[in-house]
């Protein structure tokens, strides 16, 4: 029978043998030595449960192995490659052999001939006799990745994930360039001929391209799955010359080469009839006639970078954070590349070939799409005639801007958008989101969401989306400081107050929280669960300020009052990736759920230090009241044909609520499908970061969100007001509070200005 959650907790007080995680998994110990020492070795739905018990019982931190010894040192590095045929790896493995030798390293190399299958077997080959790995171009699942960091210090060449030591080129400026310089030379079309569908930096490729042909109103088509090789590229012309286009972007060098062979057996030249740019910068496209133009990834330097941090990594595994190492990409223009293009595309602004006449393909706008593409591959395989196209905006603000620009100026959108719901209000109101409002949806859909995600994803009473998470606040602290300092966790914000100053007072360099001052939903968050507020909308065109209210002064001199003493220190606090300050900086940190996850990356050595709670109440402790920060909603453009509008429809759904989609998510986030927490509590889970189980401590936050709250339908304006004119205040003796007769006055010249009535 499976231990329960304070069973687990009790039996990691000891220290947890292979025969105590075999006895919980109901396995033998050999199998347990297998999942441990060689993954892969062992089905992978076993796998994952032994490591996740191994987890929980306090094993993994042992940094031992089936046998409770270390490992000793081996010396030697292996090196995981998709194919040594292609110049591009043979170099990068060149480079590494070269730089680990210098550090006393020599280097294992394993060719997978580009199968992850392959790629399984040579990880459970090597991994008890090597200190670490190299994984370039990996095709394995971030699933099987993780499971294999658990058992030898890993680092990723060209792929990233959360958390893990990586090194990637950043294609996206160089792409942007290149398309720039089509663009600006007469071209009005790009096909690019995707590589294997397996491949991270294919994808990651692919949608830079396509959001650069969309930025620059470009027609876009896709040749997938070609095979990276000359061979390839001769097959790939077939494809091409079903609808051609004026340019064309090869995943790589070997690809380009073999369409401009097989170009001039058909009659095309190049680049009079067909501009040709490849990835990679290998000796070949100097030698090419015409020379290739080409994305250089800066190979040497990824070699170096990578050989340089594995190592680092292997010789103090617990005092370095892991960090993802960005170079950046170059387009180098040759001869390839007309610069006095004349267009004969007539098509319109996205075409693609479908891949059978009852094929829909739908584009898709979000920031960023690394964790969410094996749901939506996994969509597209279960749906086969709908074809989610993605493009992505890199940032939250930037694919806001770009959506945004292409509504006011009257240009095509995407069909779907994946937006932060404080920006959901501003597209409603100008109508450039789809109604879907209905009786029917509201009783199909509301009781599997959240409540509290579920009311965020309307506007004025209507539906504009399904969320995707939920994003209530909580409170992470460090019990090993409370316990240093003897202070006790503070569930009032007066108490926070007394003991954070008193705190300052005691050690400068130390305070109780602070305030997240990259946007102003942090310092919103505060008038929220304070349930004061600032300003109502009422419908959709009139708009109440209440922002020189006693009630919303009395909130923003506490804050300030806070900053005064030292009790709150207001800064931006993380970098879309990490935390900002250094460990310890803070004891508590008062945001949305969500930011577990960028605790756990930011601060690794500090495992089972960090705690939740329930946030402070600004009252009655037993009444306490929640916010959201950030949050997500996919929602459809407005003007969809009705077969459309119902293929959206089925990838919402889908998307945000299957079952098999929940299950699919990465690992950090909170679902907003109804239930997801409650059934992670049910099941004792317990964060092995946390050690606690902290769902049971969301699903409180989720039952206590307040509810009476409106986004203002122009978040943007508000987020760059409260940048102009609060965040400078901020700061010791700042007086903020004084500031918000302007901060209203600003903001109803806004409002007027866009159409809005205000009070």
């Amino acid at each position: 029978m499976p231990l329960k959650g304070s069973q687990i907790m009790a039996q990691s007080q000891h220290k947890a043998t292979i025969y105590d995680i075999a006895r919980q998994a109901g396995v033998n110990p050999s199998t347990v030595s297998r999942a441990l020492s060689q993954p892969g070795r062992v089905a992978a739905k076993t796998e994952f449960r032994i490591r996740r018990i191994a987890e929980q019982l306090g094993y993994l931190t042992q940094t031992e192995q089936s046998d409770g010894e270390a490992l000793p040192s081996t010396g030697m590095i292996a090196a995981i490659v998709p194919t040594l045929t292609n110049p591009l790896y043979a170099g990068i493995i060149n480079t590494l052999q070269r730089e680990l030798d210098a550090r006393g390293y020599g280097l294992i190399t394993l060719d997978t001939d580009q199968k992850p299958s392959m790629e399984r077997k040579a990880m459970s080959y090597v991994m008890r006799n090597v200190d670490g790995v190299v994984l370039i171009s990996s095709r394995l699942s971030e699933p099987d990745i993780r499971r294999i960091m658990m058992v030898r210090p890993i680092i990723l060449i060209n792929r990233t994930a959360p958390g893990l030591n990586s090194v990637v080129v950043d294609v996206a400026r160089a792409i942007d360039d290149a398309v720039h310089a089509l663009k600006e030379s007469g071209h009005s079309s790009i096909t690019y001929l995707a590589g294997p569908a397996s491949s991270w930096s294919n994808e990651y490729r692919r949608r830079y391209i396509r959001s650069a042909a969309f930025r620059y109103d470009m027609t876009y088509r896709v040749v997938r799955e070609c095979e990276p090789s000359v061979a390839g590229g001769s097959a790939a012309m077939e494809q091409y010359l079903i609808r051609p286009t004026d340019a064309v972007f090869a995943f790589n060098d070997a690809l380009a080469a073999g369409f401009i062979i097989a170009a001039r057996r058909n009659g095309l030249r190049i680049p009079e009839d067909v501009s040709v740019i490849g990835f990679d910068n290998t000796q070949m496209a100097s030698l090419l006639t015409p020379t290739l133009s080409t994305i250089d990834l800066k190979s040497d330097q990824v070699a170096e970078r990578a050989a340089d941090a594995l190592v680092q990594t292997i010789r103090n595994p617990a005092g370095i954070r892991p960090e993802p190492i960005t170079l950046a990409a170059e387009f180098v223009k040759r001869d390839s590349l007309n610069t006095h293009k004349r267009s004969t595309m007539k098509l319109g602004p996205y075409a693609e070939i479908r891949r059978s006449s009852d094929t829909i393909v739908l584009t898709m706008l979000s920031n960023a799409f690394n964790e969410t593409m094996p749901r939506i591959n996994e969509f597209m395989r279960t749906h086969p005639h709908i074809v989610i196209d993605p493009i992505e905006g890199r940032t939250q603000e930037n694919t806001l801007s770009l959506y945004w620009e292409r509504v006011i100026n009257h240009r095509s959108v995407p069909d779907l958008i994946n937006l932060e719901r404080t920006a959901l209000p501003q597209l409603a109101a100008s109508g450039a989101l789809q109604d879907l409002s209905s009786k029917a949806i509201e009783q199909e859909l509301a009781p599997k969401v959240d409540r509290a995600a579920w009311q965020s994803a309307h506007y004025a009473g209507k539906l504009y989306g399904i969320p995707g998470d939920q994003s209530q606040t909580v409170m992470f602290y460090r019990a090993d400081l409370f316990d240093h300092y003897h202070i006790k966790v503070p569930d009032t914000w007066d108490a926070f107050y007394e003991t954070g100053v008193a705190l300052h007072a005691r050690n400068p360099n130390r305070y109780m929280g602070v305030l997240d001052t990259t946007d102003v939903q942090h310092y919103l968050s505060f008038f929220r669960s304070a349930c004061v507020r600032p300003w109502t909308v009422e419908n959709d065109s009139t708009i109440i300020f209440h922002m020189r209210s006693d009630l919303v002064r009395s909130v923003a001199t506490f804050i300030q009052q806070c900053i005064d003493d030292g009790a709150l220190n207001a800064e931006p606090m993380w970098d879309n990736r990490y935390m900002r300050a250094k460990s310890g900086t803070y004891l508590t940190v008062t945001y949305a759920n969500w930011l577990g996850k960028i605790l756990s990356m930011s601060y690794p050595a500090d495992r089972g230090l960090w705690k939740v709670t329930l946030p402070p109440a600004f009252a009655d402790p037993s009444q306490v009241t929640t916010a959201e920060i950030g949050g997500s909603t996919l929602a459809v453009s407005a003007g969809l044909p009705p077969k459309r509008l119902e293929a959206a429809m089925t990838f919402l759904k889908w998307f945000q609520l299957d079952p098999v989609s929940v299950e699919l998510r990465a690992p950090g986030g909170v679902s907003a499908a109804a239930g997801y927490v409650e059934d992670l509590t049910r099941r004792g889970t317990i964060d092995p970061y946390f050690d606690q189980p902290i769902y049971d401590v969301y699903a409180k936050s989720a039952e206590r969100v307040n509810r009476d709250w409106d986004n203002l339908p122009f978040y943007s304006q508000l987020d760059a007001e409260f940048a102009r004119l609060i965040v400078p205040a901020l700061r010791p003796g700042g007086r903020s509070q004084d500031l918000f007769d302007e901060w209203e006055r600003r903001l109803k010249i806004y409002a007027v200005s866009q159409g809005f009535a205000v009070k």
